[in-house]
């Protein structure tokens, strides 16, 4: 149990302190680094962080450096201009001590590396400094209550020093809801500034130190200051980083009632009360730094975040949007928006995990669920699971390591890595072997070797031309360098075309088949660019990491360091190596579909996902609904559109023909073969009462008919159950097929991918896809049969390749849905009183659901272990009115028509 008081933070203190003292008289290993004698403090690497925490804090609220004598500034010191109530600061003001190494290091003329164990503590205080300029000592220290420190430790990580803040009575870090950016520890944020300067991570100068000559910087102060002090003066780096309300956040959770229709239907999983939920670990658990001989392979995104996160005031705004009236503040960084992406948030998807639970149990013989748990993880914790694999070949990787919450585990970093979701080292690592797609495919990508050019040094490969080297080199062990690959569809090729074995209910191997194509999709349309051109050549990319905000093309500093547009400080970089240019050509990281469901998931439980809502370097909450609000303008501007072609009434029958248009760079739906579309067709009287509708649902999605009952085909209800309890040869199933012509309420046109087992039984399991039934998902523009020359050059995969993306089922009899066109017609026949016809309406819409009845059923059924319950309970609690997904269905296009008799 960690201390709750001070008091049990100083005996704590003593006991370590003692102890130290004590075994370094006693020759049994190799001593580790000295500890700064004066502090008596043991260093931060040889201790967990709840442990080493209390030690020094106890350090700083007794001001034992002051006691010590240390060497301190010449008196409270601003760190930039207080103009018209506004502090440009870098720090609140300021006092800074130095320990004895660090000062001889200072004398020396900052030559050579500053030794282990030596400290900077900066003493901070509410600005401007003028308010101290008339206090003796006692009166400065009567309104210190908050400090920032620099501990030297080289074993702890590439930068070499523990970073931190602690205000007066607050305790060590809990890894409590709302999940708050820690106040301490190695590869902190701190290195966004501290990386510019020229050497050891401080500014610090002599001149700054009592007794030494010249004197600090000084800033122009007005005197707008001599009014009490507000709330906006801070208590941390000004408008650097903001930490949210912990208390208020935990306040503002909303209790969700449990939703009964869905407990009803989906009951063969007891509700699972909030308090049985298994969480995942925190964000704040998911911290992998640079080492001290170089970064690993991979690194998590907190240590990309520090720079490639948005910026405010004063020193901003950059890759961020404040405040005003019309908006909450909108994060549009890499780090901001990746972290709300499906990408980002894969290593926790409680959906995936729902769906790995469900194989497990499908397949539990011999050892086919570590199998199918070491493959998914090829992508799903992808990080977790190559270094994993890098540094003990031959295990499998599964997700009892993805759950891992003991820090104290020498296997917790693994779990901590996977996640982190398909995180920054992933992409930015990617090369081009130039292999072919069969060798890369299944998350089979190659990464560039840490150390290969340099040593200690990891490449990491970004768009832009003549990039900054030297703070991401100096901080992290890591270059960035241009790559033209990192802007080509084929970066998305190996995790967005799988290809994955097939098991029988036995076990055994029984073929292979593609379980998701869409990256062989959009090389077989018009939008490709690596087989020729098409027509309309888009990479993934273009639409995916659009460089515009609602048309606004964007332009802004790829990362934000510390250079000249900063106070001016002592000992910076040369600006040469500090000045990152603006890039017109930025990317938005949205990497965004229209999986709504999802986003919400994370949205409403946070708590229960372990995930940080409010952004700690901009201090924004508008994160996770920027980004259900930009997948929804996809969905309804981007994705699909629906048109009312033709509408007739005669001798009683109202025909209709509907066209809807994919406008997506692949098929509509796209990669997990089990999301669904679906039209809805209306005829609604002049009361706007509905008179006949093919695809009307339920409040929880499920397609229902006239009389509101699920359709056989919702379910894939045995047709003939007598039948097949006499014969498991007789058990069709119920589906709906591509139709061309609607004429009943019971006949719904669907798009979507339905397969079948090695069994014959329909089937979402991913590897057990052994028939395709029917694909008539929406072929995007440019399709043809044979895809582009070149595609099917390989004699024996070319062929598979076109093949996966070939319609199946009724959907090749309609010719009009292969013309190329990434449109498909649907007539209606409805017949009609034509009493009702005068002044009536037809309406058409296109849904969308990534995790339509049919899916949940088969979860539900399957997984009834952790995952299950989990995802049972957020799905049972999920708040969807008022929401883009109310009625568990996602409005994609509409179209609507009055009816007009036709003439005699």
């Amino acid at each position: 149990m960690k201390p709750k008081t001070i008091s049990q933070y100083a005996n704590r203190w003593l006991i370590v302190a003692c102890t130290v003292l004590l075994t370094s008289c006693i020759d049994v290993n190799p001593p580790p680094p000295a500890p700064e004698p004066n502090a008596m403090l043991p260093l931060p690497s040889s201790l967990p962080l709840d442990e080493y925490e209390p030690l020094l804090f106890v350090f700083l609220e007794s001001k034992r450096y002051q006691e010590l004598g240390w060497a301190q500034d010449k008196r409270v010191r601003d760190t930039g201009p207080y103009i018209d109530g506004v502090y440009y600061g870098t720090h609140p003001a300021v006092r800074i001590f130095y320990s004895p190494k660090v000062y001889n290091w200072l004398q020396n003329g900052r030559q050579g590396d500053i030794p282990d164990g030596a400290m900077i503590i900066k003493e901070m205080y509410p600005p401007p400094a003028a308010r101290y300029a008339d206090l003796d000592a006692a009166g400065i220290n009567s309104k210190l209550s908050m400090w920032t420190f620099m501990v030297r430790d080289h074993r702890g990580s590439q930068d070499g020093w523990f970073w931190g803040y602690h205000g007066a009575g607050e305790g060590a870090d809990d890894d409590a809801y709302p999940f708050s950016y820690p106040d301490a520890g190695f590869g902190q944020y701190c290195v966004r500034c501290h990386a510019s300067a020229e050497g050891e991570f401080t500014f610090a100068a002599l001149r700054n130190i009592a007794g030494e000559e010249g004197n600090p910087v000084s800033y122009r102060v007005d005197d707008s200051w001599i009014e009490p002090p507000t709330a906006d003066d801070g208590d941390t780096h000004e408008d650097l980083a903001v930490d949210p309300n912990s208390a208020a956040l935990a306040a503002d959770k909303p209790r969700r009632d449990i939703n009964p229709e869905f407990v009803t239907l989906f009951n063969m999983i007891s509700p699972v009360g909030r308090e049985n939920v298994v969480e995942f670990p925190p964000v704040t658990y998911d911290h992998v730094i640079a080492g001290p001989d170089g970064p690993a392979q991979f690194v998590t995104s907190d240590q990309c975040m520090s720079c490639h996160d948005g910026q405010g005031l004063p020193f901003g705004p950059n890759m961020y949007i404040p405040p005003g009236d019309d908006v909450s503040g909108v994060n549009l960084s890499p780090y901001g928006e990746w972290n709300w992406s499906m990408m980002g948030l894969a290593g926790r998807d409680p959906i995936f995990f729902a769906q790995l639970e469900s194989e497990i149990s499908i397949h539990s013989s011999g050892n086919l669920p570590q199998t199918i748990q070491n493959l998914c993880f090829r992508c799903h914790g992808v990080m977790g699971q190559r270094q994993f694999h890098i540094d003990q070949a031959g295990e499998f990787f599964t997700q009892d390591l993805v759950l891992n919450a003991d820090r104290s585990d020498p296997l917790h970093k693994y779990g901590a890595l996977a996640r982190d979701g398909i995180s920054c080292t992933v992409c930015h690592q990617m090369v081009d072997t130039e292999k072919p797609l069969q060798e890369i495919f299944t998350g089979q990508f190659d990464l560039s070797t840490p150390g290969t050019d340099e040593p200690g040094i990891s490449n990491i490969y970004g768009p832009f031309a003549e990039p900054r080297t030297m703070p991401m080199v100096d901080s992290l062990g890591m270059k960035p360098i241009q790559s033209a690959h990192i802007q080509s569809s084929r970066l998305c090729a190996s995790c967005h075309t799988i290809y994955l074995p097939v098991f029988d209910a036995e076990g055994n191997q029984v073929g292979n088949d593609f379980e998701q194509t869409t990256y062989l999709e959009w090389v077989n349309s018009a939008y490709q660019n690596e087989f020729g051109q098409g027509s309309d050549p888009q990479t993934c990319q273009n639409c995916h990491m659009s460089n515009d905000y609602y048309g606004e093309e964007l332009a802004f500093r790829i990362a934000n360091i510390q250079d000249q547009t900063y106070p001016e400080a002592d000992h910076r970089a040369p600006e040469a190596e500090i000045t990152v240019p603006q890039r017109d050509e930025f990317a938005r990281h949205t990497l965004l579909g229209v999986n709504l469901f999802g986003l919400e998931m994370f949205n409403q439980f946070d708590d229960i996902l372990g995930v940080r809502k409010v952004d700690y370097m901009t201090g924004s909450d508008n994160g996770l609904p920027t980004a259900i609000a930009e997948a929804n303008r996809l969905a309804k501007t981007e994705t699909a559109t629906v048109e009312i072609e033709s509408l007739t009434l005669e001798n009683g029958m109202l025909t209709a023909d509907v066209r809807v248009t994919n406008h997506v760079g692949h098929r509509f739906p796209s990669g997990v073969g089990f999301r669904r579309a679906f039209l809805e067709f209306r005829v609604l009287d002049t009361h706007n009462q509905v008179i006949w509708a093919s695809g009307r649902t339920n409040g929880i999605g499920v397609i229902v008919d006239q009389n509101g009952e699920p359709l056989a085909s919702e379910f894939f209800t045995v047709r003939n159950p007598d039948a097949c309890a006499a014969d498991a040869s007789q058990c069709e199933q119920a589906y709906e097929p591509h139709y061309e012509i609607i004429t009943s309420e019971d006949q719904v046109q669907i798009y979507q991918e339905l397969v079948k087992s090695p069994e014959n039984r329909f089937t979402t399991s991913f590897v057990a896809q052994h028939i395709t039934v029917k694909d008539n998902r929406l072929l995007p523009k440019g399709w043809t049969p044979e895809g582009p020359v070149g595609m099917n050059a390989d004699p024996v995969w070319g062929p598979q390749f076109v093949q996966a993306t070939t319609p199946k089922g009724g959907a090749l009899d309609d010719r009009a849905f292969l013309d190329g066109s990434g449109s498909d017609v649907v007539t209606y026949q409805v017949p009609i009183d034509p009493e009702l016809a005068a002044g009536a309406s037809v309406q058409a819409t296109l849904y969308y659901q990534s995790i339509p009845p049919f899916y949940l059923m088969d979860r539900f059924s399957t997984a009834n272990g952790p995952s299950g319950q989990r995802l049972h309970h957020l799905a049972s609690h999920l708040h969807v009115d008022g929401t883009p997904i109310e009625d568990w269905k996602l409005e994609i296009g509409a179209a609507e028509s009055l009816v007009v008799a036709n003439s005699p």
